[in-house]
């Protein structure tokens, strides 16, 4: 009697433990079963962005409905485009995952580059007879001795010191992880160079006939800036990436009247200080500064030291190459962005970029409040698509036009000494007729100022497209 009531017991015992078993289960699902249906709801409801800040682009947009759209496809990939890049907390979702693969040590996507490293061709061909400049009996202008004797000794003399972790053999041995063609290596993202010399030669044939068009009365130069990758990219990884100074070479080797500012030198000189970000594609206001103390020492102006600005630092900054990236190790090491403010008397007056809707501003943002950290660059002049114009006290009788990408930006604060008058334009956002609007406003100096990925890109294409409108 004894034992079957133990085995009732056993029997009442297990058939309870399989009630809260089932129970739990059914609670599990029915949990799941709203989570799914809340995160359905909030897919398919949530406000859905329109921009991402870190990556600087539009996001892709709900296409319309058409039959004709429909039965060819186009709609249904189209809305499968903008459902998947539009996700409702897009940023916010990203950052988690990008957090938890950081911290799991997962790399974000194409792993740590060990063994095979993908090869760049480098070599440099010779000079092509097609891209022999025209020829021209116009003499170089040569600048007046009266201007080349104010040129300031400036920054060379002042030493800024490195940044903690970052001498010039820092980065000779280092291990990278690879994603987007962006190698990251110690908290810094290189992006890797491919380089095309036939669209090199083509920006020096453009720049060729701006010189032939402005004539002999008018300097035109060259400043085809390098990026990070030139000073920052591990020995290992060599073979990965072209070499922007045999680029940059190549293109000076075909300008004819133009004059070639050396930038790359004086950048050399300073690599071990925070010439270039770690977190953004840009270089540095301070890498900025020697590209225009370069250039001030080419045209014989003068140039301010850099004691004579106002150094403006923010803490905390994380650019472009997260977005690029999503790494976790370019998110959890942010750096300072440092800027430098003139001090000297000017007005700056701003255009749309079809000269209408004329307007004063300020030529640096007086506050970066209302923009995200990523958007931290656009302190100058708030951006490209408008054309600035930059009336200084150099009386020097010299005025300045500056045709550029993004990288031109933050070379303007640094020439409000040297120049009596600045002319701001971007390549990509310029309607009038440039030749046209140079000489109508009396420009005697031109500058041509973009990193290599524009001089040796499509982006170099829009210089021509400037001449023919």
């Amino acid at each position: 009697m004894q034992e079957h009531e133990i085995d009732v017991t056993l029997k009442d015992a297990e058939s309870e433990k399989r009630r809260k078993e089932n129970k739990l289960f059914k609670i599990n699902v029915l949990t799941i079963g709203i989570l799914f249906c809340l995160l359905s709801l909030f897919l398919i409801f949530g406000k859905r962005p329109t921009y991402s800040a870190e990556e600087k682009r539009d996001l892709a947009k709900c296409p319309k409905f058409t039959i004709e759209a429909y039965l060819d496809g186009s709609f249904t990939e189209n809305f499968a485009a903008f459902f998947n890049d539009s996700v409702p907390l897009r940023s916010v979702f990203k950052g988690w995952i990008s957090d938890f693969r950081g911290h799991l040590g997962i790399p974000y996507e194409d792993g740590t580059l060990i063994g095979n490293i993908p090869t760049i061709e480098s070599s440099r061909p010779a000079k092509p007879e097609e891209t022999e400049p025209p020829t021209t009996d116009a003499p170089v202008p040569v600048v007046k001795p009266s201007e080349a004797e104010m040129l300031t000794e400036a920054s060379t003399e002042e030493t800024i010191a490195p940044t903690e972790a970052e001498t010039e053999d820092d980065y000779e041995d280092a291990d990278g992880e690879m994603t987007n063609n962006i190698l990251i290596v110690k908290h810094r993202g290189i992006m890797l160079y491919g380089g095309n010399y036939e669209q090199g030669e083509s920006y020096a044939r453009t720049l060729n006939t701006y010189k032939e068009k402005l004539g002999p009365d008018v300097n035109v130069y060259s400043m085809v800036a390098p990026t990070a990758v030139s000073f920052y990219l591990p020995k290992k990884f060599q073979n990965a990436s072209a070499s922007e100074k045999d680029h940059i070479d190549h293109i000076n080797s075909c300008l004819s009247g133009v004059i070639p500012v050396d930038a790359y030198s004086l950048l050399e000189e300073h690599k071990s200080e925070a010439i270039y970000s770690r977190t953004d594609h840009h270089w540095q206001p301070l890498g900025a500064y020697y590209a225009a103390q370069a250039f001030a020492e080419e045209a014989g102006v003068p140039f301010a030291p850099l004691s004579d600005y106002e150094t403006v630092v923010l803490e905390g900054y994380v650019g472009t190459l997260y977005g690029y990236t999503g790494s976790a190790d370019i998110k959890d090491n942010p750096e300072d962005f440092i800027y430098y403010k003139p001090q000297n008397s000017y007005t700056t007056t701003y255009y749309d970029i079809d000269m209408t809707n004329e307007r004063e501003g300020a030529l640096l943002l007086s506050s970066l409040d209302h923009l995200d950290v990523s958007d931290w660059y656009l302190v100058f002049m708030g951006g490209d698509e408008r054309v600035t114009h930059v009336e200084t006290d150099c009386k020097n009788g010299r005025t300045l036009c500056i045709i550029k990408d993004s990288y031109g930006n933050a070379l303007v604060p640094c020439l409000t000494n040297s120049f009596e008058e600045i002319w701001v334009i971007d390549m990509r956002f310029f309607t009038p007729n440039i030749i046209d609007f140079m000489q109508e406003k009396g420009v005697t100096d031109v500058l041509f100022a973009m990193n290599t990925f524009s001089a040796t890109g499509t982006n170099s294409d829009d210089l021509q497209t400037l001449l023919n409108q």
